[in-house]
């Protein structure tokens, strides 16, 4: 029984791990235009925070930076479990489309999958329409072929379906929370010289 909860951990803490790598790496993302450009930029698990004077017109690149990174994850996991397929690997792409699946979610609900302008901004850095949705729907199609992926290589069972339905909802409580301790942390050192992204 106790090797059996220590798996059990050991499963939700690679997820979880995971979750906050691509997170992280998203955060990353949106700091290395700037870097580029010769700002001071910080990434933090769940925030980037750029200097005050980043030019506004260069925005759209660093809101693409975020995108690349989070696309960058995911398919280099996806691709990981292509590969090889195992438990660990499919619990890290578990982990790898949570975000690109709350992007989905948020979607579905309320017609854009990421707050605030980041979506517009990438789309308008990529020669696309500012008020469309091309990457709602990107994110929507990379959701759905790490879903086709995972049932295709692993063939999992019902049994899966509980376990499914507990991860839903720890992930929205782990990304809330992440949000709310990152914010709590990091706002009150970079917040006052900084433009904060999201």
């Amino acid at each position: 029984m106790k090797i059996e909860v220590r798996k059990e951990l050991k499963i939700w803490a690679i997820y979880f791990a995971a979750i906050l790598c691509s997170a992280y790496i998203h955060e990353l993302g949106h700091c290395i235009p700037a870097w580029i450009l010769g700002y001071w930029a910080v990434p933090t698990p769940a925030k980037e925070y750029i200097s005050g004077t980043f030019p506004q017109e260069f925005k759209q690149y660093t809101s693409l930076g975020g995108i690349i990174g989070t696309v960058a994850f995911s398919l280099t996991v996806l691709i990981l479990y292509l590969i090889k397929t195992n438990r660990f690997n499919s619990v890290l792409l578990a982990g790898a489309i949570a975000i690109p699946a709350m992007y989905t979610l948020r979607f579905a609900l309320i017609g854009r999958g990421h707050d605030a302008t980041e979506f517009q901004e990438a789309q308008y850095a990529l020669g696309l329409s500012y008020p469309g949705h091309f990457l709602d729907w990107f994110f929507m199609a990379l959701l759905l072929l790490a879903i086709a992926v995972w049932i295709i290589k692993s063939k999992p069972g019902f049994k899966i379906l509980g376990r499914l339905a507990i991860g839903f909802v720890l992930t929205f409580v782990f990304v809330i929370g992440l949000q709310e301790i990152n914010n709590a942390v990091f706002d009150p050192v970079f917040q006052s010289k900084s433009i904060v992204g999201k």
